[in-house]
């Protein structure tokens, strides 16, 4: 059966890119739309029956408490920045300002999207150290650090910016995929793990001349609405391939960006919904796939209405799966670096699912 998933994902892989080559604008904002809310209901509720990929089942509570300050904060700063970017709560955001100048908000701002790293560390230590007296010493210690490293540009681009995006959709992915296929062995997941790799070279190789004007202006309104080109200028600037602090959406290197955003998100998603069969992931509760589908609905209707009312919505969601992933994102990499890390300690992980 694990053959049969990776031959179908070594398709995936090759559709997703040609697609993304043809339409990365609309192949992107698809798969966001229509396929993300999908997949944070059913990637959450997965986690949940694996304990969250932790050892010990005493050990979820504490987790889901460090993910709630996390996300409690990265939400909080999420919405302030939302706040002065409709007319109808510009007034509250103003109310802020009076307690606050410009510039603490936007370094509360800035703050809370780094504290994403606390997540990260906590799940780091995690397998360091089974004592959670010295767990909460060590995050409460990366907590008040996080006041300073916030300032630092490269913090906030690895961590603001790429950690819950490009990071999460495809290096994660290629570490979960590469964890599976070191235990199943599997020819064709070999394959579909240099298919990765090979991808990026096609992309960043391919002749590229994008015809002006080629962009259907609602297009263009959604991925600007959907913050996303915030993205693909980060790319292309840590690269110095930005020219005067301005996008140019028919550069070149622009849409390469986006090509390759459109192919990380596409297959991110496919990948998951292809893999019913070995994570079963389907198997949920009649009432929460109910919910889940109604949660999906509810979001592409949203969506279609308004994009950014939609993003703004399904926010807590999408930030909420990203922290919930973190376990596995570094149970998959401790488990691929282990034969060049002998001095990470291997700790056995007894996953309990529910029934």
């Amino acid at each position: 059966m694990s053959q049969k998933i990776d031959l179908l994902n070594f398709f995936l892989i090759w559709i997703s890119l040609i697609l993304a080559f043809n339409f990365p604008f609309e192949l992107f904002l698809f798969s966001y739309i229509v396929l993300g809310p999908l997949h944070y209901m059913t990637e959450i509720n997965w986690l949940d029956k694996k304990n969250y990929f932790l050892n010990r089942q005493s050990d979820k509570t504490g987790f889901l408490v460090i993910a709630g300050v996390v996300l409690l904060i990265l939400v909080a700063g999420y919405f302030v920045n939302e706040l002065g970017r409709w007319d109808i709560t510009k007034n509250l955001y103003n109310s802020l300002l009076q307690f606050s100048s410009e510039e603490g908000i936007t370094q509360y701002i800035e703050w809370s999207s780094t504290v994403l790293f606390v997540a990260v560390f906590f799940t780091f230590i995690y397998h360091l150290t089974s004592s959670w007296k010295n767990r909460i010493v060590l995050v409460s210690i990366c907590f008040f650090l996080s006041f300073f490293y916030f300032k630092n540009p490269s913090v906030l681009i690895w961590v603001g910016v790429f950690l819950p995006t490009i990071i999460h959709v495809y290096l994660f992915t290629l570490l979960f995929m590469w964890f599976g296929t070191k235990k199943s062995g599997s020819g064709w997941g070999k394959a579909n793990i240099f298919s990765m790799f090979l991808v990026l070279f096609l992309i960043v190789g391919a002749d590229i001349r994008p015809i002006a004007n080629s962009i259907n202006p609602f297009i263009l309104d959604m991925t600007i609405a959907s913050n996303f080109h915030a993205v693909n200028y980060t790319i292309n600037e840590m690269f110095g391939l930005v020219k005067d602090h301005k996008m140019n959406f028919y550069a070149p290197y622009v849409w390469k960006a986006q090509i390759f955003l459109a192919f990380a998100y596409t297959y991110h998603y496919l990948n998951w919904f292809s893999k019913t069969s070995i994570i079963q992931w389907h198997k949920i509760e009649k009432k929460k796939l109910i919910a889940a589908i109604a949660v999906w609905i509810i979001a592409i209707i949203l969506y279609t209405v308004n994009f950014r009312v939609g993003a703004v919505a399904l926010f807590v969601l999408s930030a909420l799966h990203v922290i919930l992933e973190f376990p596995l994102n570094m149970l998959s990499l401790k488990e691929v670096t282990a034969p060049i890390n002998p001095f990470i300690k291997k700790i056995p992980v007894e996953v309990k699912t529910k029934k």
